[in-house]
C-alpha cells in the first residue's frame, strides 16, 4: 500500500504541493486528476525520486518503508516503476542491452541471480510479441525514431519485463 502523509515538495524554490494526502491500497488502481500545472508530474517524479524535487514536510511509505529515504535506484529496485509523459530516446545504446542492464541491476539488489544472455533474448522477444514490438524494433538504439504509441508499447515491455509492485503513469494518451 501507498501512503502519502501531509506532503509538501518544492521545485526551484516554488511550492508546488502543499499538503497532499492520499492512500492507495494494494491492487487499486487509483487516477489522480487535475488541470495542467496542478502538481500531477510533480507528485509522480517525487515518488519516482527525482532529485531536483525537494520535499519540504510530509511522509511516503510503500508497504510500510519510507521511500522518501530511498534513492530513485533503490526505489526501482523495490518495484517502484514510472511511465514517462514523454518517454526518452537514447541514441547509440541498444534497446536489448539497456533493457537487460536495467534489469540485472534491478535483480542483483534484491539479491537475485542475473538472466543469462540467452534467456534474456527468449523472454524480451516472448513479451515484445505480446505488447506488439517486433525484433526488428527491439534491436534498434531505445526508442530512437519510434513513434509516440511505439515508445508506449516500449514501456509496456519494460513493465512487462521489470514487474513492478507500484506503476506511476504520467500522461498515459501524450504522443498517442
Amino acid at each position: 500500500m501507498l501512503k502519502i502523509e501531509d506532503l509538501h515538495v518544492a521545485v526551484g524554490g516554488h511550492e508546488i504541493l502543499k499538503g497532499l494526502s492520499l492512500e492507495v491500497p494494494a491492487g487499486e488502481v487509483h487516477a489522480v486528476m487535475g488541470p495542467n500545472g496542478s502538481g500531477k508530474s510533480t507528485l509522480s517524479f517525487t515518488l519516482a525520486g527525482r532529485e531536483d524535487y525537494e520535499v519540504t514536510a510530509g511522509d511516503v511509505t510503500l508497504e510500510g518503508e519510507d521511500l522518501l529515504q530511498l534513492a530513485a535506484n533503490e526505489r526501482a529496485a523495490k518495484g517502484v516503476f514510472l511511465s514517462f509523459q514523454n518517454p526518452m530516446e537514447i541514441p547509440g545504446v541498444a534497446t536489448m542491452n539497456f533493457i537487460r542492464t536495467a534489469l540485472n541491476a534491478q535483480r542483483k539488489t534484491r539479491g537475485e541471480e542475473e538472466v543469462s544472455a540467452a534467456d534474456f533474448l527468449k523472454l524480451i522477444r516472448e513479451k515484445g510479441k505480446l505488447v506488439g514490438l517486433s525484433d526488428e524494433k527491439l534491436k534498434r538504439p531505445f526508442n530512437v525514431g519510434f513513434s509516440g504509441g511505439e515508445k508506449k508499447r516500449m514501456e509496456m515491455l519494460q513493465l512487462a519485463l521489470f514487474q513492478p509492485r507500484f506503476v506511476i503513469m504520467d500522461e498515459t494518451d501524450s504522443g498517442l
